[in-house]
């Protein structure tokens, strides 16, 4: 091991805790961001230049895009834990195969969501909720990002493999890059040259095609130790079966946060009709879909950050609790607990404030789906400061091994909690009911979060 190395890992044990988690975090919390600003710009110029019909159609479309994710994730991160395993065995040749048979899975997979989504992409729009009204927005907006989703699956998936390979500032570069070209694009094709929806999902396939386009190049450069080759990129069952099944356990919360938003947005359908009023230019189950698009926005912008922030204490907490350091473990958990938990008080007592000036610049000129989103944002929302509790309680549990009650706790707030207030809640309290099962489900995980946590400290001597 070189001297830069030892010293590196010695510092998780003595350097200063505070600065030991900012170091960690803040790339982390910049990567968050940026997948937040993939997801807020687009309703943004959207909203103020489309209206709420667009909004409602991009909501719509939201769970075929997790899931495209979650296809992406599969790949990346199981190719990328057996190219690391590999790396550290100093298999090189191995690690190259499994480099490039991981690409050739993320551009099969690609190649399939394009075929699926172009086949049944009306029915499930359909079964997600959309109305005769917002049926040809999404389709418009779903079908051009579909011919990107080469795109959507090569620059996330192989972005790991730049980690490993030591270089988590030129992965972190590149997603800015493409954040920042969604910006550009966006306000060029939609407030410019007026392309309305279809000018929102030309701006995301052209930042994914920059962004693929850097991390494509970094595996071809001649000083890239390990790059792109076509001798290895034909699939080998064993490898493939490997990445998959390593691939497998992180991308379910992201297929089962695909089937919790489809089934919120028939909810919200179903329910809005009963509880809203037509507009006019939307029905009340549209109205409520343009609503949840306005908070999904605000939310994850003040969630990811967070998330980033608590992921960074990971290797911190992993290296002292396997060095038995357990008053640093413990430090350290004080320490994320105080800031996150400062952060998240702040962030909702402002939202609770002024809900009303978060959700305007989505929709400036419909007062009705102001009313409606600020609504929703102060039920949706109620439990925000509640949060930090279980994502802390989780990461220790990531970052001392013990990935499936990590697995557990994430479950608890996205599927086994959530899903279930959300079918029952709206039957007793109509459309409220659909936005008061996030703030119950948000408690419940942080309680089970903070006993597990409990639990497990008291074994710390």
């Amino acid at each position: 091991m070189s001297k830069l190395n030892s010293e590196r890992l010695n510092s998780f044990g003595t350097a200063s805790i505070p600065k030991l988690v900012l170091q960690f975090s803040v790339p982390s919390i910049v990567s968050m961001l940026v997948n937040a600003l993939y997801n807020i710009v687009d309703r943004l110029f959207v909203g103020q230049e489309v209206g709420s019909l667009g909004i409602a159609g991009i909501t719509l479309c939201f769970p075929i895009m997790l899931f495209i994710m979650a296809m992406s994730m599969m790949i990346g991160v199981g190719g990328n834990t057996l190219f690391a395993i590999r790396l550290g065995q100093k298999k090189y040749i191995q690690a190259s195969i499994i480099l490039n048979n991981s690409f050739s899975l993320l551009l099969l997979m690609a190649a399939t969501t394009f075929t699926l989504g172009e086949i049944f992409m009306e029915p499930l729009l359909r079964l997600f909720g959309a109305s005769d009204q917002t049926l040809p927005v999404a389709s418009s907006y779903m079908r051009i990002l579909l011919c990107g989703a080469v795109f959507q699956t090569v620059a996330p998936g192989m972005n790991h493999f730049i980690r490993s390979m030591g270089h988590p500032k030129t992965a972190m570069f590149r997603e800015v890059i493409g954040a920042v070209t969604n910006i550009a694009l966006d306000w060029l094709f939609i407030v410019q040259f007026r392309w309305g929806i279809e000018g929102a999902a030309w701006a995301t396939i052209g930042s994914q095609l920059v962004a693929a386009s850097l991390i494509t190049q970094f595996f071809v450069k001649k000083d890239t130790p390990i790059r792109i080759r076509w001798r290895h990129m034909k699939l080998r069952f064993a490898y493939v079966r490997k990445i998959i099944i390593l691939g497998i356990p992180p991308s379910i919360m992201q297929v089962c946060n695909s089937l919790m938003n489809a089934i919120l947005n028939w909810s919200l359908t179903t329910y809005g009709a009963i509880s809203l009023h037509d507009t006019g230019a939307l029905s009340g189950g549209d109205l409520a879909i343009s609503a949840f698009g306005i908070v999904n926005s605000i939310a994850s912008f003040i969630l990811l950050p967070l998330l980033g922030f608590v992921h960074g204490t990971q290797p911190i907490i992993g290296y002292n609790f396997g060095a038995r350091l357990n008053a640093r473990v413990k430090g350290t958990l004080k320490f994320t607990f105080i800031y996150a938990g400062s952060f998240m008080l702040v962030a909702w007592a402002i939202l609770m404030w002024k809900a009303e000036v978060f959700v305007a610049p989505f929709a400036p000129s419909d007062l009705k789906l102001q009313e409606v989103a600020a609504w929703a944002m102060r039920i949706f929302g109620a439990a925000f400061f509640m949060i930090p509790l279980g994502l802390v309680s989780g990461s220790f549990f990531q970052g001392t091994g013990k990935a499936l009650r990590s697995m557990f706790l994430n479950a608890c707030r996205q599927v086994i909690l959530l899903i279930p207030f959300m079918l029952v809640l709206p039957h007793f309290f109509e459309l409220k009911g659909v936005f008061m099962a996030q703030p119950i489900a948000d408690t419940g995980a942080a309680i089970i979060g903070v006993l597990m946590l409990r639990h497990e400290l008291k074994k710390l001597k």
